[in-house]
Parts: structure tokens; C-alpha cells; sequence
């Protein structure tokens, strides 16, 4: 896969899932992916790239290998914002430690304390077991839509001293359908505290970034850049809950946006 030398000064950010990535791979899908890397190809010297997804990194090789993808961008924040890869001047990927060394350690046992409690006031939160394992994200469904609950889920969280992803799950990413997706993460991880860090540390404007999503777990993040858009192809609950819906689905929605920023 190509990589860029240099980068442009505008961060541009992605969700992958149903975003950057469709998970049905139509021919009509994969040729809008391979007209979006032409064009972040071209526009290198404008934009400065980033995937930011709940994906684990090996689950983003294995979908670029079957999208059979070329191009990679400069970061990639994977597993729900927990893990932040910068590409080296040799071309590959390195993880960015500073970045978890603002998790705190005890991250794991809060989490089992408030699953428990959850536990014993019978509500039972289902493991998600296809997304890997990761110290510092811990993946559940919640199967209904009782709103009661997902507020109660919400409040131990923050006694617990941690921070979770709420958010209605998308059956075209392959996750169930009338569930939530209730992932734990440590207080400074997460989409939006991952883009805020490059942002800080590599001097990039947020009120002149990017960003694009389909779900929830993105509207934190589109509200926090000058430019966020939920695409055509979007959940209703993400379009309710942003103001910038494009028109197209997918990288065509992408390109519908960011054409107009290099006319």
C-alpha cells in the first residue's frame, strides 16, 4: 500500500466501518473507494489523513485486504480511539505510547466493578467477542432499547471514573439489530480525545479539520472539528444528531465534500 512522505496541514478524519470502508463491497462501492484514494493521492500536499475507528488494527487489515485497498493514511487511531499509529519516515506504522500513558492503570477493574453491578441489578450485558482483545476497550451489546437503562449504564460509568460509547448498534456493519453497543474506554481515550491529541501535538487546527461518520459514536467528533459530516448512508440516530448530512453514501459522500474544498 502507498504511503504519503509529506503531509498536507488539514486533518481529514474517517470512520472506517460503513464509512470509509463498505462492509457489502458492491463493485459500485469499491470503485467509489478507488476514486477517493486517486483523489487523497493527488491532494497529499493538502490533506493530512486518519482513520479513527472502533475496528481493532488487525480487523482494518483484513477489510483493506478484502476492499484489496492501496492506500493508507497518515494515522490511525483503531480500537475505538485506545490505540494511535503515526506512519514513520520509513513508511510504517508505530504506536504512539505517550498517547495510553494518560490511561489510568486501574482501567480494567472499574470496568469489572461496573459490569457487576450492572449484573446485580439483572441487567446482562453480552460480550462482544469478535473485536479482539484490547487492554483498554471493553466491548458489549445491550439487547433492547429501554432508555431508563441506557441512562443508568451511563451514571455508574461515570462513578466508575471511566468513559463508555453508547450507541444504537448498525446491522450493516454486521453488528445486531435493536441492540446498543456499550463500549468502556478509559477517561482521555476515544475518537474525539484521539483527534484532539494529533490536533494539539501536531499542530493542526481543529476548526479547519474534517470529519466524516455513519453511527453515534461519531457525532462527538463531528461537533468537535469545523467540518464534520454524517454520509447519505448514515444512521437515523446520526442524522438526527448532526446538522451536516451529505448527500451520497459512502467515499462518494466523502468526495462530494472535500472536491468542493480543493475547487
Amino acid at each position: 500500500m502507498e504511503r504519503f512522505s509529506k503531509e498536507g496541514r488539514t486533518l481529514v478524519c474517517f470512520d472506517f466501518d460503513e464509512t470509509y470502508f463498505p462492509h457489502a463491497c458492491t463493485p459500485e462501492q469499491l470503485e467509489g473507494v478507488r476514486r477517493l484514494e486517486q483523489f487523497l493521492e493527488q491532494h497529499a500536499h493538502r490533506f493530512s489523513t486518519m482513520w479513527v475507528t472502533g475496528s481493532s488494527f488487525e480487523s482494518l487489515a483484513e477489510k483493506t485486504s478484502r476492499a484489496s485497498m492501496r492506500y493508507f493514511p497518515h494515522r490511525i487511531a483503531s480500537s475505538l480511539g485506545t490505540e494511535l499509529y503515526h506512519v514513520n519516515d520509513k513508511g510504517g506504522l508505530e504506536l504512539d505510547t505517550v498517547f495510553q500513558q494518560m490511561f489510568p492503570s486501574d482501567f480494567v477493574e472499574r470496568v469489572n466493578r461496573t459490569i457487576e453491578v450492572l449484573r446485580r441489578l439483572g441487567i446482562e450485558l453480552e460480550p462482544q467477542t469478535s473485536i479482539g482483545r484490547n487492554p483498554w476497550m471493553y466491548n458489549y451489546y445491550y439487547h433492547g432499547d429501554d432508555m431508563t437503562t441506557l441512562q443508568l449504564i451511563r451514571s455508574l460509568v461515570e462513578e466508575a471514573g471511566i468513559a463508555a460509547n453508547v450507541s444504537r448498534c448498525n446491522p450493516l456493519a454486521g453488528d445486531p439489530d435493536g441492540s446498543y453497543d456499550i463500549d468502556f474506554i478509559p477517561h482521555g481515550a476515544g475518537k474525539t480525545a484521539a483527534v484532539d491529541y494529533v490536533c494539539e501535538h501536531f499542530s493542526f487546527r481543529s476548526e479547519e479539520a474534517y470529519a466524516f461518520g455513519d453511527s453515534g459514536n461519531d457525532l462527538e467528533m463531528l461537533k468537535r472539528v469545523g467540518n464534520g459530516y454524517v454520509l447519505g448512508n448514515g444512521t437515523e440516530q446520526a442524522k438526527k444528531g448532526h446538522h451536516r448530512v451529505t448527500e451520497k453514501s459512502y467515499a462518494a459522500g466523502i468526495l462530494e465534500v472535500l472536491t468542493r474544498e480543493v475547487e
